[in-house]
Parts: C-alpha cells; sequence; structure tokens
C-alpha cells in the first residue's frame, strides 16, 4: 500500500499539472508551430516573462514578510494594550473615589507584580506622572533632576490626546535596557499612565525574518523622523537614516518620508534595490529592502539558456518556458497558503468548492487522520462527520452552521476569512477558520482553506483580562462602564424591567468617624446584600463611591418589584460591621420600571430612579420610593 506521502504527492501533482494545461494548453501549439519562424521574438518575450516573473516573485515575497511580522508584532502588543486600558479605567474609577496617590501607588505596584501571570510580554511594570506625582509600580525612585513631565512618554501622551501612544525607543534609567513605552493620557488631562516593553523580543523576531548569511536582504522598522527602531541587522539598530550618509539607509529614508513613496526602486552605490513598506500605527513603518542582484541572476542565466537553447531547437525552448510557469504557479499556490497560516494549526486542509474534494496539508490530530482516513472527496460528509465526532455537543449545531461548505461561498462573497471560537469534547478551546484560497474572475469562491488551531490559554488569558475590565475591583460586582452597558442592551429586548438606585446615607459620616477600611467594608456588605436579593440573571453595579444601582428584567410593576426590593432591604438591615458597633447601616432607594411599550432613553429611566432616591433621603432611616408614587 502506497504512503499518505506518496498518495498526497500525488494528489498535489495532479493539481498543478490541470492548472499547468489550463493556462498553456493553447498557448502550447501555438508556439510549437510559430517558434521556428519567430525565434528572435520570442526571445525577446521570453526575457520579459521572466522579468515580470521574478518581480511578482519579489513582491510576493515582500508582501509575505510584511504579513508575517505585522501579524507577529500585533500579537506582541496586543496584551500590553489590553492591560493598558484595563489599568486606566481603574485609576479613573480611583479618582472618581478621591483616592488618594499612595492607594494609587499600591494599586500599580499590585498590578506590576501580576504582569508576569497576566501577559507574556517583558515590562518594567506600570507607572506615571498621577495627580501632579511620579508614581512607579516597581518603586523605582529617580534621580533629584528627573522631570516626569519632560520625558518622552508623557509629551507623546498629551499629543495623542485620550487615544494610545507609543514611544520611540530609549534606554530605561532604572534597567539600562532598550525599551519602547506605551503610554495614555487619563481624563484630567494632566496624569499619564505608561507600561514600557522591552524591545528584545521585537528585534529578536526582526532578526529571525532573514537568514543570517543573507547580505542582501534586510527587514527594518522606521519611525518617521528616520530612526530605526528595530532592524534584521542588529548594526542598524538606533541610527537615523535621514541624518545619515550611509547607504542604502539614507536613500531609502529620503524616498519613503520626504518624498512619500511607498513601493519604489532605488540605486546608491552600483547596487540596486526593491523597497516595500507598510505603514502600522504611530508614525511607524515596516520596510522589506532586497538588492536586485540576486533576485535577477536567475534572469541572466534564464536568457542565456533560453538562446543556447533555442538554437538547438523548439521542443527544448517550450520546456524552458513550461518549467518556468511551474515555478510561478508553486509560486503563487505558497503565497496564498503563508498568508492564510501565521501560526501552527492543529489541521488544515484545501477544499475545492467545484468538486466537493479535498487536500490535507497538514494534520497533527491522529483523531482527525483516523476519521478522514484516505478518501480525497466528499468534503461536506466529511466535514459533518468530524464536527460531530470532535465538537463539544453544545456548539456542534454552531460548528455545523459554520462549517456549512454549501452557504460559504455567500459568507465569503464580501470577504476573505470567516472564524469561529468553540470547545471541543476534551473541554479545550479551538478556533475554526475560512480563508479564501481562490476566487474565478467574477469573485465567486473556488476553493478555500480550513483550518483549526488550540487558543485554550489565549481564550482564558482574553477571559481573564475582559472580567478584570467589567467588574469593580473591590466589590466584584459589575463597574458602571460595563453594568450600564449590560443594561442598555436589556432596554432594547422590549421585555422591560425594574431599575433601582441606591446610596449609602451619611457615608461621608462613616469614613470620617470609623476610617475609610470600615467604610469599604460597608459598600462590600451593600454589594454583597444586592447580589442575594437580586436573581442571578439581573445585572448589578456599582457606579462609584456608595452609589449602587441594579437592574431586574421582566420586573414590570410595584407588585413584582415589592418583593425583590423589601428582601434587599431586610438583607440591609442585617448587616453587621464589628466596628460601627451599634450604629446601623442606611441606605436611601429609588425605584422606576420601564414597560415592554417604553420607548425612553436609559438616561430618562436614570433620571426617575434618581428622583425617587432623592425623596427617600428627605425621610430618615432606609427608605425606598417607587416612581409611580411621586
Amino acid at each position: 500500500m502506497e504512503s499518505r506521502d506518496n498518495k498526497a504527492r500525488k494528489i498535489r501533482t495532479s493539481i498543478t499539472m490541470n492548472d499547468y494545461f489550463q493556462r498553456l494548453s493553447k498557448g502550447y501549439l501555438m508556439l510549437f508551430f510559430l517558434l521556428p519562424v519567430v525565434f528572435l521574438l520570442l526571445i525577446f518575450l521570453n526575457f520579459r516573462v521572466i522579468y515580470r516573473i521574478s518581480l511578482e516573485n519579489i513582491k510576493n515575497k515582500a508582501e509575505a514578510t510584511l504579513f508575517q511580522y505585522s501579524a507577529e508584532l500585533d500579537d506582541f502588543l496586543q496584551p500590553a494594550f489590553v492591560i493598558m486600558e484595563s489599568m486606566s479605567y481603574n485609576v479613573e474609577d480611583m479618582f472618581r473615589t478621591d483616592a488618594d496617590n499612595s492607594e494609587i501607588e499600591e494599586y500599580l505596584i499590585r498590578e506590576s507584580e501580576n504582569l508576569d501571570s497576566m501577559s507574556d510580554i517583558t515590562s518594567n511594570g506600570i507607572y506615571g506622572f498621577i495627580n501632579g506625582e511620579y508614581l512607579d509600580g516597581y518603586q523605582w525612585v529617580p534621580d533629584e533632576d528627573y522631570v516626569p513631565t519632560e520625558r518622552p512618554w508623557y509629551k507623546a501622551a498629551l499629543e495623542n490626546g485620550g487615544e494610545m501612544a507609543y514611544v520611540e525607543p530609549y534606554i530605561d534609567s532604572m534597567t539600562g535596557a532598550r525599551v519602547m513605552t506605551i503610554s495614555k493620557l487619563l481624563s484630567d488631562g494632566e496624569s499619564v499612565i505608561c507600561i514600557d516593553v522591552r524591545m528584545n523580543e521585537v528585534q529578536a523576531i526582526m532578526e529571525s525574518l532573514v537568514k543570517k548569511d543573507d547580505d542582501t536582504s534586510q527587514v527594518m522598522i522606521l519611525d518617521n523622523s528616520g530612526v530605526v527602531i528595530a532592524n534584521s541587522d542588529p548594526k542598524e539598530v538606533g541610527k537615523n537614516y535621514l541624518n545619515s550618509d550611509e547607504e542604502p539607509g539614507a536613500t531609502i529614508a529620503g524616498a519613503l518620508l520626504k518624498e512619500g513613496k511607498t513601493d519604489f526602486s532605488i540605486r546608491t552605490e552600483g547596487t540596486s534595490y526593491i523597497v516595500y513598506s507598510h505603514e502600522f500605527g504611530g508614525g511607524w513603518r515596516l520596510l522589506s529592502v532586497t538588492a536586485e542582484r540576486k533576485m535577477f541572476a536567475g534572469i541572466i542565466n534564464a536568457v542565456g539558456s533560453s538562446l543556447l537553447i533555442g538554437l538547438i531547437g523548439t521542443l527544448v525552448i517550450l520546456y524552458v518556458l513550461l518549467m518556468i510557469t511551474d515555478k510561478r504557479i508553486e509560486s503563487e499556490k505558497f503565497i496564498i497558503d503563508l498568508k492564510s497560516a501565521s501560526a501552527i494549526y492543529l489541521c488544515m486542509y484545501k477544499v475545492d468548492l467545484e468538486t466537493d474534494g479535498f487536500v490535507e496539508i497538514s494534520c497533527l490530530s491522529d483523531r482527525i487522520i483516523k476519521l478522514v482516513g484516505e478518501r480525497n472527496m466528499e468534503a461536506r460528509k466529511v466535514m459533518k462527520e468530524c464536527v460531530n465526532d470532535r465538537v463539544d455537543e453544545r456548539a456542534v449545531h454552531e460548528v455545523l452552521e459554520f462549517t456549512d461548505l454549501g452557504t460559504i461561498g455567500d459568507r465569503l462573497k464580501d470577504t476573505d476569512t470567516l472564524t469561529c471560537e468553540f470547545m471541543n469534547k476534551e473541554k479545550v478551546w479551538s478556533r475554526a477558520r475560512f480563508i479564501v484560497a481562490e476566487r474565478a474572475e467574477d469573485g465567486k469562491v473556488k476553493s478555500v482553506l480550513f483550518m483549526v488551531e488550540v487558543i485554550d490559554a489565549e481564550k482564558k488569558a482574553r477571559d481573564r483580562l475582559l472580567y478584570l475590565s467589567e467588574t469593580d475591583r473591590m466589590t466584584g460586582i459589575n463597574n458602571r462602564g460595563s453594568g450600564e452597558n449590560k443594561v442598555r442592551k436589556q432596554l432594547l429586548t422590549g421585555d422591560g424591567g425594574m431599575f433601582i438606585l441606591l446610596d449609602v446615607d451619611h457615608f461621608k459620616s462613616i469614613n470620617d468617624t470609623f476610617g475609610h477600611d470600615v467604610g469599604d467594608k460597608v459598600l462590600i456588605a451593600v454589594a454583597d446584600c444586592l447580589k442575594r436579593a437580586f436573581r442571578n440573571n439581573d445585572i448589578v453595579m456599582r457606579l462609584g463611591g456608595d452609589e449602587f444601582a441594579a437592574y431586574a428584567p421582566q420586573v414590570l410593576d410595584r407588585s413584582g418589584g415589592d418583593i425583590i426590593v423589601s428582601r434587599f432591604l431586610k438583607l440591609i438591615e442585617d448587616i453587621s460591621v464589628d466596628e460601627l458597633k451599634d450604629h446601623k447601616v442606611e441606605i436611601s432607594v429609588g425605584v422606576a420600571f420601564y414597560g415592554r411599550t417604553d420607548q425612553f432613553s436609559f438616561d430618562e429611566l436614570y433620571k426617575r430612579a434618581d428622583k425617587c432616591t432623592y425623596e427617600s433621603k428627605r425621610q430618615p432611616g432606609t427608605r425606598a420610593t417607587f416612581y409611580e408614587e411621586t
């Protein structure tokens, strides 16, 4: 019995030969009869074909390199952006609760210690200029002449407003390491929070893209002032090409930054280079630079060989042309596959939608190989069997819809890729992906790549960061942003519901008399009462300070609301905080309803409940006022 590798090679050869004859069958006959007559003309045309194919190969390799690095750089920096968003929100929340700088610094220290477990990035921790004071999560004490507001990270954050800014790499004063900084201006317009990302990982990625013995190619990142941020040749890092006479860097920087070119050719010091660039944010540009002499060496040899072989006979010349075309087809297919896969996948198949056939490109799972067996047809049937065999039963229906090859052409009409995340039967999170491999001239999808990757660690880390960004750090319930967003979405369902707004009476007096630690215990106790009084699918949130809110879907009138509110008020009466002794915790509650046919906004619902809360405050003790009573 033939091995799987041999059979896969036969399948691949068959596909390549079909493409081969589809492209050249008519031209083959014409060349066969006319070549002896127009031999000199064909030599010229042959040169043009080789030149065009070589240019396409150069462009394809450059695009593949840029695509690969952009994906790796995005994957590397994304956790830092997510962490910055979460940290910024929490510091803003501390602003709203009038936390002092010592509390904020303690928070930065805690989160800096947790960075290693939350992300793969190498960082110097979280720091910033907050409320007029430099705070550092690693408790680094700067020199006396250190002025935070004069540092590049501070200026860049001011220039970018409230958007993320990342700064040209520099030598960190604390560690001596080369770092880039991601910074963000907070809402007060003066405070800035930052995270440093060491550049050694970025530089390592760059160096991995070019072979060490290749002195004809470079991959680099330039900022908008011409400084080399990273380079496959580490000796070039830190140079300013705009202010340098070194070639080819000076000419490349001039064409890119002064003349505004993106993809171009240059010639300097007797050598020609082809340059491709891609701007990916902050004015930074990713470039691939390739010397033409290496790429076009094959042209000279091919043309010389064509002249010699052409003298021998037409068949040999045609053979050379067919071999060149075969290389072109192979190169095109390679670029398609390369752009489709930027990571290692559990399995990868190419599916022909016209014939319902498929070809295995790679597969690391013995169970999937056993299921598929040696068949290379009936892709729809095999896909369905795989889903039923490998996917957790709770996700089978969704994944079957996603993998329906009968509708995939329509779903990929206006996009080149579709993804679906699911849990397999081993309770491991995975991601399935379709990518367009070939389209007809009318845009119809002819074939796709189907692949599956394991994303369990990524999914858990993403869920953890989402939880941190949506949860109030003290009480463990929804923070204001996430809670209000959830309520707004509920209002759109048409189910209606009950919204309550409350705050703790005389809370400032509790803090002043018993201390902030006791005040925190009171807030935690109130949040616990909310969680116990309301249902699992209800929304409870801390709005900030001593103010809380909750929303109960499908509770539409006083009769239903009284049950929940009374239960909640009883729990409040039972709150016991040892430090308070005989002092009772009292709250003021406002209640408003949103009917199934109501059309007013969340802001109006909030105002109604707020008005009722004000009415409750006018009476001593714990009290709830319903909007219908006012």
